[in-house]
């Protein structure tokens, strides 16, 4: 429970003050909006490295095809329409439950990569403001607009 408050705590500060405050103040628009669509690859392609890390090569390539949705995702929010990256974002969330299903036995009948304890919650925490955030600056985004 601890792990799991402590999990939601830093993906709050790691989502508000780690990464939306700074690419609000610094970037344009149209370039928060690439970051935010570049950033969804490399969250997942954590769990290929927790895969190695933990040892769970047996499902190697679920994760392998998760980082291939996920960059679709974050392509097709870049290049179509902001909302699939917002979605992106969510499903990602869903995605970060169902490792931390498997490690408290809810799970055990499809196997999953064993993630941190509290990695589901701060994950939970940061895809959930992400795809928020997104969803309220996505006129912005979507316009010619770059001040």
């Amino acid at each position: 429970m601890t792990s799991t408050f402590i999990g939601l705590l830093i993906g709050i500060i790691v989502a508000i003050p780690g990464t939306i405050m700074p690419t609000r103040k610094f970037l344009k628009p149209k370039n928060e909006k690439i970051f935010y669509s570049l950033s969804l690859f490399p969250i997942a392609l954590i769990y290929i490295g927790f895969a190695y890390y933990y040892g769970n090569l047996e499902v190697l390539h679920a994760e392998i095809i998760g980082v291939i949705i996920f960059l679709f995702f974050a392509l097709a929010g870049q290049l179509i329409a902001t909302w699939i990256l917002i979605y992106g974002y969510l499903i990602h969330a869903v995605w970060d439950i169902c490792h931390e299903l498997f490690i408290s036995g809810i799970g055990d009948a499809i196997p999953w990569t064993q993630v941190p304890t509290g990695y589901a919650a701060f994950c939970l925490a940061y895809d959930l403001i992400i795809a928020f955030y997104i969803f309220k600056r996505m006129a912005l985004w979507d316009t010619d607009e770059v001040s």
